[in-house]
């Protein structure tokens, strides 16, 4: 069970961030005048126009920057709001620094940061990992991740990563190995094609993945058939669009600069998909950006 504070430190971190983003977002509607001007990519420049971003935001915007929370996501954040302004020449301008592939290394310190830090330990905490011999497979590892849970679950425990970028599973694999930690596992993979398992896990975890894909009915499937229906799904997004739908417009806007973004899931839409299976489950979220799933059985 995750844990109020902890639930609180990440709604806070992700609070900030937004904050950070609106008042970004004024600034460069101000300094571009992007509502009244024309540029290359029309395409993002009207996706702008369509955005309310005023001074009634400056308010919201502060407020939200007042938390007392973690702002190690600022790197992260200057650098969506940066990559915006060249978006506005080209959507694949060389000065967009976002990629998963030919930006690894700059994803792996990002991702080392929050709110990615603070909801790996929140996701420790709700599947109680290192508890037991938990066998845990991690959908959109990444870089940092197989080694965090690595190091909690333990040479008791099973680890496998599955990332679909493979200069992030590089940067995974040599970190893994230079901890020594013999029982992860990481593996290239795209996680919407069918998994045949090898074994059953207890967790499955659904980390900042599902905003990069097109099927989330094919991930939910997976992550069933991997559990044999019966364990967790943990997802976490940094926004739930129908639970947080005043966010997602202008989170959007920056997100779909990072290649491989569709869009923010939601939690009903999740939960039609576990419909689609036919399994038994219960859910509960923890907060407003973690999703956790039970399966039952069939």
């Amino acid at each position: 069970m995750i844990s109020l504070k902890l639930e609180r430190e990440l709604e806070k971190c992700l609070d900030f961030m937004y904050g950070y983003m609106l008042l970004k977002a004024y600034f460069f509607v101000l300094r571009t005048g992007v509502i009244q001007s024309e540029y290359p990519n029309h395409s993002y420049a009207e996706e702008w126009k369509k955005c309310s971003v005023d001074k009634n935001v400056l308010e919201h915007a502060l407020k939200l920057l007042s938390l007392n929370a973690d702002v190690s996501c600022l790197d992260l954040c200057d650098t969506l709001d940066r990559a915006s302004y060249f978006a506005l020449i080209h959507p694949n301008h060389p000065n967009i620094t976002l990629g998963f592939i030919k930006d690894a290394d700059l994803w792996n310190i990002w991702l080392a940061e929050s709110p990615f830090r603070i909801s790996r330990e929140a996701i420790a905490e709700i599947a109680d990992i290192g508890s037991d011999k938990l066998k845990v497979v991690d959908f959109g590892c990444g870089s940092v991740s197989p080694v965090y849970y690595g190091s909690v679950i333990g040479s008791k425990g099973l680890y496998t990563g599955v990332d679909s970028s493979h200069s992030m599973v590089s940067i995974a694999r040599h970190r893994v190995k230079t901890e020594r930690l013999d029982w992860v596992n990481i593996k290239k993979g795209n996680v919407e094609s069918k998994i045949i398992p090898a074994r059953k896990y207890d967790v499955v975890i659904c980390s900042s993945i599902l905003q990069y894909v097109d099927s989330i009915q094919a991930v939910m499937r997976n992550a069933g058939e991997l559990l044999d229906y019966d364990g967790t799904v943990i997802v976490f997004s940094e926004v739930f669009r129908d639970l947080e739908p005043d966010k997602e417009s202008l989170m959007s806007l920056y997100y779909r600069l990072i290649p491989g973004f569709r869009r923010f899931p939601a939690v009903s839409e999740i939960l039609e998909c576990l419909d689609a299976t036919g399994a038994n489950y219960r859910y509960r979220t923890a907060g407003r950006n973690l999703l956790v799933v039970e399966f039952g059985g069939r």
